[in-house]
C-alpha cells in the first residue's frame, strides 16, 4: 500500500497535505531545556518519571503556541472525526476539564460536554485527554480532542484504562505498567504532575495519526526530534482525571546543534533501545544510520 505522507517540512500542516503559503522561514522552538531526555543507568527500562509541577506553570504558552492553535481550529473545522472522540456517560468529567482548562487560561466556557473540551482545546495548544474512574475504581478514557497524535487514533482509546491505552508500546506493562496505575490513584487535586517523552520521526507533521507503510528519508540528517511535555491533573469534584500532551518537533540537524552533551545522550539512549522499543519508536530502520550520523557530533 502506498503511503498517505507527504514529505515537507511544517510541522503545523497535516501529514497527507502539503503547506499553503511561505512556510519557509519557519523555524522550530527548541523544546525546553527540561523536556530533554536524560540517560540514568546504562541499560534501557521504561521510567514513569513523573515530577510535581507548579500550578501557574501547568500549561504554558510560547512562541509556538499561536500556531499551534491554529492548526487544531483547522482540524476541528475540516477533520473533527479524526481528532475528536467521546464516550457517552463522559460528559460531566468533559465539563469540568474544560473549565480547569479555561479558568487557567483566563476565559470562561460556554458549551456543554464534548464541545466544551472542543472550546477548551482552542484555548492553549495542549491536547486534552479525559478519564473518568469507573464503579470498579479503574480510570478509562472517555473524552478527547487531540490534533498532534503521534501515529495513533484518539478514537481507539475510548474505554480503554492506562494499561490498555499503552498496550502498543513495548514492554511498557513489564516495566511501568502497575507503577503509571499507582501514580494515577495517587494523584492529589492540588498538585499537577507532569513528565516527558521523546521519539524521532521521519516526518515532521504534529498531526500524524497513522504510520508511514515504509520509511519516508534516506538521510538521517532528514529525521525530526518529537517531544511530548504531558500532565496530569486530578478533576475534584467528578473524581476523573485530566491527561495534557504538548508536542513539539525539530529537525534533528537542530536538535544535536545544542551541544556534544546533547548529541552524546541521544546516540547512547538510540544505542541501547532494544530491537521492539526501537521499532515503537520508529527507530529500527534508521539506527545504525542515524547512529553512525550522530558520531561526529558526539566528539
Amino acid at each position: 500500500m502506498a503511503s498517505t505522507h507527504v514529505l515537507h517540512q511544517h510541522p503545523f500542516t497535516p501529514f497527507d497535505e502539503l503547506p499553503s503559503g511561505d512556510v519557509g522561514s519557519f523555524r522550530a522552538f527548541p523544546m525546553p531545556e527540561s523536556m530533554l531526555p536524560t540517560e540514568l543507568t546504562n541499560e534501557f527500562r521504561h521510567r514513569v518519571g513523573t515530577r510535581p509541577l507548579e500550578t501557574q506553570q501547568w500549561l504554558p504558552s510560547d512562541s509556538e503556541t499561536n500556531s499551534t492553535i491554529a492548526m487544531k481550529l483547522k482540524l476541528l473545522q475540516k477533520r473533527r472525526n479524526e481528532v475528536v472522540a467521546f464516550l457517552e456517560g463522559g460528559e460531566e468529567v468533559a465539563q469540568e476539564a474544560a473549565e480547569l482548562v479555561a479558568t487557567f487560561a483566563g476565559s470562561t466556557i460556554q458549551s456543554r460536554g464534548v464541545d466544551a473540551l472542543v472550546e477548551a482545546a482552542l484555548l492553549v495548544a495542549d491536547d486534552l485527554i479525559v478519564m473518568k474512574r469507573t464503579g470498579e475504581g479503574q480510570l478509562v478514557v472517555v473524552a478527547g480532542v487531540v490534533c498532534s497524535p503521534s501515529r495513533w487514533k484518539v478514537e481507539s482509546k475510548l474505554g480503554q484504562d492506562m494499561m490498555a491505552v499503552h498496550a502498543p508500546v513495548a514492554r511498557y506493562a513489564e516495566h511501568v505498567g502497575g507503577a503509571v496505575d499507582t501514580t494515577m490513584n495517587r494523584l492529589r487535586t492540588d498538585q499537577p504532575m507532569i513528565r516527558s517523552n521523546w521519539t524521532i520521526e521521519d516526518h515532521c507533521a504534529l498531526f500524524q495519526p497513522i504510520a508511514p507503510s515504509e520509511p519516508l528519508v534516506n538521510d538521517p540528517s532528514m529525521l525530526w526530534v518529537r517531544m511530548e511535555r504531558q500532565t496530569l491533573r486530578v478533576l475534584p469534584l467528578t473524581g476523573g482525571s485530566l491527561f495534557t500532551i504538548r508536542t513539539y518537533q525539530q529537525p534533528i540537524t537542530e536538535y544535536v546543534a545544542r551541544g556534544k552533551d546533547t548529541a552524546q545522550t541521544l546516540h547512547s539512549l538510540i544505542k541501547r533501545l532494544p530491537d521492539d522499543v526501537a521499532k515503537y519508536k520508529s527507530l529500527l530502520h534508521y539506527r545504525a544510520q542515524l547512529l553512525e550520523w550522530l558520531e561526529p557530533y558526539t566528539k
